[in-house]
């Protein structure tokens, strides 16, 4: 288990879509990023991957401290109209399937020793879920989370009182 932070997690999944053969774009984790992509003249090419939740705690005994990172991505369709029915369906269904696909990679990348995620992926904290957005976006919703070891120490350098705590 290696340490992994924010903007690790964030290359790592961009690095997915740019590697997937079945993923057209990658938008990270702002609201204002997706809205930016979705309003450019180029427009968010899709299936699109995009991440939107990032949530990081801590889990483990006193000597080893444990980040557990609950993290989400989305993979979305567009142009959905929101009276085709069956187009949501079969959106959702499409999405789903990409979705394992990319879990699956995830899977493969923690059980492979010299990986940053080796060894963190908890498969069993996986929900799938269908999303409509108003915009006409149809996908779902992926929750996971990753565990990696995560060292909370003090430098001494960073506190001006440290000689004061711990002598």
């Amino acid at each position: 288990m290696k340490e992994n932070s924010y903007i690790e997690v964030k290359n790592y999944f961009e690095n997915l879509s740019v590697q997937a053969n079945f993923i057209n774009d990658f938008v990270g984790f702002f609201q204002r990023e997706w809205a930016n992509r979705t309003a450019s003249v180029k427009g968010l090419k899709t299936p699109a991957l995009a991440l939107f939740k990032y949530d990081l705690g801590f889990d483990g005994p006193d000597q080893n401290t444990v980040a557990v990172r609950k993290l989400g991505f989305a993979i979305m369709f567009n142009n959905i109209k929101p009276d085709d029915l069956e187009g949501q369906y079969i959106a959702i269904h499409d999405a789903e399937q990409l979705a394992l696909k990319v879990l699956g990679r995830i899977r493969y990348d923690s059980n492979t020793p010299d990986h940053p995620l080796f060894n963190s992926f908890l498969k069993d904290s996986v929900e799938i879920n269908p999303v409509e957005l108003s915009g006409g976006e149809v996908g779902v919703d992926v929750l996971f989370n990753f565990k990696n070891k995560q060292l909370l120490k003090v430098d001494p350098e960073d506190w001006e009182d440290i000689e004061n705590i711990c002598q």
